[in-house]
């Protein structure tokens, strides 16, 4: 396939972890930054355009899948992960002015993922009970520092205070020193093979309750040697003891061991849908 895409969307404004993301995927290909104010609308109009992409955070080392992400993927007719970058997370402090006391904080402004993944270091630094307030994104926070007085402050990544000008009071703020995102470059193409490959699946099976189906899904790809690198579960939404699946692997959906694989599990499940086959 020719590559004809122009904009790379991604979670803006300028500043946020996915612009930073996307810097690195966008060193190498002739792309233009395109922000969005949510996960949904980089998702929604790259699945609407011919020849654009975009870049999502999909997975996190601490707080797991980001579930926008992935609901939309499952739901979604023609979107497919075609890549991924992995961005070590290193979490700020950052202030409107320069502070010297984190008592005087009263108020953290940050997206609910980066407030999460620093809630230990929150709790044993700043005063109880703070304020948490939620924000779109964590570059959107930053920004919105200048209309606040000095007793708040934000959690985002340095970038984001050189881009305001802001303080950064505190840096490596995060609770785990190696806390690592896992962002999807999403197209409405699935990639070829590249001979060393991955793919991501969701599935949910046809009777819910059956013993030993998980087994049986398993089975799949256990007596084809596949080799299992992720596997997880969330709750459908519909009612208790309904999941969906969430598994990746080894392979190309293309790759005949794969294709016989699926094929096999198809059979028992309601739900099969391939989220993507892209380069390790």
């Amino acid at each position: 396939m020719i590559n004809k895409e122009t904009n790379l969307s991604y979670l803006g404004p300028s500043g946020t972890y996915s612009e930073e993301a996307a810097l690195i995927y966008t060193r190498n290909n002739e792309l233009l930054l395109s922000p969005k104010k949510t996960i949904y609308d980089v998702l929604d109009y790259v699945e609407n355009s011919d020849h654009n992409k975009g870049i999502v955070p999909i997975e996190n080392s601490r707080v797991g899948t980001i579930l926008e992400t992935i609901d939309f993927l499952i739901n979604s007719k023609n979107l497919y992960i075609n890549k991924e970058v992995l961005l070590p997370i290193e979490a700020c402090l950052i202030t409107k002015n320069t502070i010297s006391d984190l008592s005087k904080i009263k108020e953290i402004i940050s997206k609910p993922e980066a407030i999460n993944q620093c809630n230990l270091w929150i709790k044993q630094n700043l005063i109880k009970n703070i304020k948490l307030t939620e924000y779109p994104s964590t570059a959107e926070a930053v920004s919105d520092l200048k209309n606040l007085d000095n007793s708040v402050a934000a959690i985002a990544n340095a970038r984001s205070a050189d881009i305001n000008n802001c303080n950064i009071a505190v840096r490596g703020i995060q609770d785990y020193k190696n806390n690592i995102t896992r962002f999807a470059i999403v197209s409405n193409y699935q990639n070829d093979r590249s001979g060393n490959d991955k793919t991501s699946i969701a599935f949910d099976f046809k009777v819910s309750d059956e013993a030993g189906l998980l087994f049986k899904a398993l089975e799949c790809f256990a007596k084809r040697n596949i080799n299992l690198a992720k596997i997880e579960s969330r709750p459908k939404g519909n009612e208790i003891g309904n999941y969906i699946f969430i598994i990746d692997f080894d392979g190309h959906v293309k790759d005949v061991v794969i294709s016989e694989a699926l094929d096999e599990l198809s059979k028992i499940t309601s739900l099969l849908k391939v989220l993507g086959s892209y380069p390790k």
